[in-house]
């Protein structure tokens, strides 16, 4: 089972969207470095890079409609800052000063969830839930490929088919669960296992934010439409180690790290908007101040 094609749901993005799929990338990557800095100083617990995920971080939380509700697994920095969480609202709960730093009814945005897959279920349930009130039942849950490895996720993928629940798994697949390769965690692509629960699925690169938007865009659709589950698997690159406690040098090449530096999706797109004019220098000083005033912020807050 596949979607349908992209000409049916017409949803190749605009100049205005291309530019917002930057700005998000561009601020969600210089959180994310003050924030490696800010815990390499004592002012953070911890801290999950999501550098090399922006692309599809951002193409997905912009296809979808503001109205859906989003569970989030401890890596959505960028889909956390586009649906209005402000840097320093998410850093608080790295640096251990509260559980959520955020209220995620208003923001539709839940609270990051450190225990892999648990939030499956509770997005389907909430689905599912909603919609027996009458209210929007649309939903979005965010996993990573180890995530997959548990059976809450079997199990919310089952749950999901059977009660055509209105929710969109997104599995951002950077290779590793923690430092197991994906080889050795699956056989199967996820997309291929979604379709054996009865789901709509796809497969495809995240280094593209425009690619993961029209996908993503048309699986809403799809979901809307049909009042079913649906998942993309995007495969990204990761940059850092797992976690700021992890020291990925001990089981990934070089090679391997340099190919996900190379490769990085923040820096490509930047480039491709302002070759082909999308951007002008004026527009990037202005995002760049915008960058430059959120890490001041976070200095100050977290010195």
């Amino acid at each position: 089972m596949t979607l349908k094609s992209e000409s049916e749901y017409g949803t190749d993005p605009d100049d205005d969207t291309r530019r917002s799929l930057l700005r998000h990338m561009l601020v969600a990557r210089g959180v994310d470095e003050e924030a490696c800095q800010l815990q390499k100083q004592g002012a953070l617990d911890l801290w999950a890079s999501g550098q090399g995920q922006e692309a599809a971080q951002v193409g997905s939380a912009l296809a979808v409609p503001p109205s859906a509700t989003v569970f989030p697994s401890y890596r959505e920095h960028a889909v956390a800052l586009l649906r209005g969480v402000t840097p320093d609202q998410l850093l608080r709960q790295w640096a251990g000063r509260t559980f959520c730093g955020w209220d995620p009814r208003r923001l539709r945005f839940f609270p990051y969830t450190l225990v892999l897959a648990a939030q499956t279920l509770h997005a389907v349930g909430y689905s599912i839930g909603q919609r027996l009130q009458g209210q929007e039942d649309f939903v979005v849950v965010y996993v990573g490929d180890g995530a997959t490895s548990e059976g809450d996720m079997a199990e919310a993928m089952n749950l999901a088919a059977v009660e055509s629940a209105s929710v969109l798994f997104i599995c951002q697949n950077n290779g590793w669960a923690l430092s197991t390769p994906a080889k050795e965690q699956m056989r199967t692509s996820l997309a291929e296992r979604a379709r054996g629960f009865g789901i709509e699925s796809v497969r495809l690169s995240g280094h593209d934010p425009e690619a993961v938007f029209t996908a993503c865009s048309r699986a809403a659709a799809h979901i809307r439409a049909r009042r079913g589950p649906c998942l993309v698997e995007i495969e990204v690159g990761r940059i850092h180690g797992h976690s700021t406690s992890d020291a990925q040098e001990l089981y990934r090449s070089s090679e391997d790290i340099a190919r996900a530096r190379a490769a990085d999706p923040v820096t490509a797109y930047a480039a491709r908007l302002r070759d082909l004019g999308v951007v002008d220098r004026a527009w990037r000083d202005a995002v760049d101040a915008e960058v430059r005033e959120s890490r001041e912020l976070l200095m100050k807050e977290y010195a």
